[in-house]
């Protein structure tokens, strides 16, 4: 029963979050931070997956009702299928965001649970040096396909990562970046980076979104030359998941590109987007190396509990798959049915948008400080980094949050790598 009320309460999560645009599954996570470090892995992991699904069916409210899409992978609905609501289609665009999400979750599933008892041979065969292959791919990738120039990524990447490493090393006993300050030695906490340096950024940039009015949907149908595209959809979207970086948007931009028709093109984006949502949680699983900015959290998260990421975590993610059923029921029913009824949380947000992202800031903030032994210098980053955070609003500043977590991991598999080879 307990696993369920955090099963559900992901659902919940994912609804108010992928109706919000720019928020999606990262800040959902950001928010209740605080409340899921007193979860155990199970439930933060089962909380996740159900906000992951839902925010994939939930984030094309906007999208298709005002053209504004609720995350990067809506971006096809919200041309397509707002193209359609203008025609007076709007309740197929409806219908095939629902069930074709539906159809590409169930694909994903279905491929873990025929691959399962090979995962564990594939990790066997793991290694640091594949480890730092795969890290030294995702780093490229994420510079490479930034939405902004590449001279901006990098030093933001660097920053990041400069963040990561000041303060007292545990393994070398020596400190780095301090400069004499105590309150350094501490390091720089991971929650001051997140909020100052991208969730202020973000709610600035999201803040000029408009909403003109309240739209609805006035009848329902379904389009059934759409299953072809969704099955496109479902397989591209799985693999494109597997690469860092990139992971379930480029799913959705190829996939819909492989189809002709608006309609199509909305099923196989939206299977692509949950097929291929899913499948980015592997190399966090199996190797422990988040892909997308969300899984970062969520890593964080359960290393804290002292549970390390690979092949002890498998039998954990097969025992949330019983969950799925519920998630996916769950999801239809909310997204199809109950479509207008998301559309009007949607203008209410935009109706109130400034005081719901100062209560979202103010309640992370408030909780980041409780949570942390040494308030003073969390007050502290926090402030410094907000400032920081205002400064850099113009740019796309998620490389350092990446910056900040794969420094460490790449700089770590990079000096085992050199002693085997060395």
């Amino acid at each position: 029963m307990y696993s369920l009320v955090w099963c559900l309460s992901g659902v919940l999560s994912g609804v108010v979050f992928g109706i919000i645009p720019g928020a999606g599954p990262f800040l959902a996570i950001a928010t209740i931070y605080p409340l899921l470090l007193h979860l155990d892995p199970f439930n933060i992991l089962i909380f996740y997956i159900a906000l992951l699904i839902t925010s994939n069916y939930t984030n094309s409210v906007t999208a298709i009702l005002y053209g504004i899409p609720g995350d990067p992978t809506a971006v096809v609905t919200a041309r397509h299928g707002h193209t359609l609501f203008l025609k007076g289609e709007g309740h197929l665009a409806v219908s095939s965001n629902a069930l074709s999400s539906t159809i590409g979750s169930i694909f994903a599933i279905s491929l873990f649970l025929l691959f399962l008892p090979n995962i564990y041979i594939a990790f066997q065969f793991y290694n640091s040096t594949i480890q730092l292959v795969v890290i030294s791919l995702a780093v490229v990738l994420l510079t490479l396909l930034s939405k902004q120039k590449i001279w901006k990524t990098i030093p933001l990447f660097i920053l990041g990562g400069v963040f990561a490493k000041i303060g007292f090393d545990n393994l070398s006993y020596q400190t780095w970046g301090t400069f004499g300050i105590d309150y350094l030695t501490l390091g720089i906490p991971f929650s001051a980076v997140m909020i100052g340096l991208y969730i202020i950024p973000e709610i600035i940039k999201f803040r000029n979104l408009d909403i003109t009015q309240h739209q609805t949907i006035t009848k329902f149908g379904y389009a059934r030359n759409t299953l072809g595209a969704t099955g496109i959809g479902s397989f591209v979207g799985f693999w494109c998941g597997l690469i860092p970086g990139v992971t379930n948007i480029l799913g959705s931009y190829l996939s819909s590109n492989l189809v002709k028709t608006d309609i199509k093109k909305i099923a196989a984006a939206e299977a692509a987007n949950n097929s291929g949502a899913l499948s980015s949680l592997l190399p966090l699983i199996i190797l422990g190396i988040p892909i997308v900015g969300s899984e970062i959290l969520i890593y964080y998260l359960i290393i804290t509990k002292g549970f390390t990421f690979g092949i002890d975590t498998l039998p954990v993610f097969s025992d949330i798959l019983y969950y799925i059923p519920l998630i996916l029921g769950t999801c239809l029913f909310l997204s199809w049915t109950c479509f207008n009824q998301l559309g009007s949380l949607a203008f209410l947000y935009k109706k109130y948008r400034n005081s719901f992202a100062i209560g979202i800031v103010l309640f992370i903030s408030i909780m980041s400080i409780y949570i942390y032994p040494v308030k003073e210098w969390m007050i502290i980053a926090l402030v410094v980094l907000s400032v920081l955070g205002y400064c850099l609003k113009s740019l796309d500043t998620f490389p350092v949050l990446y910056g900040y977590f794969l420094t460490d991991l790449f700089w770590d598999n990079l000096m085992r790598v050199i002693v085997i080879y060395g």
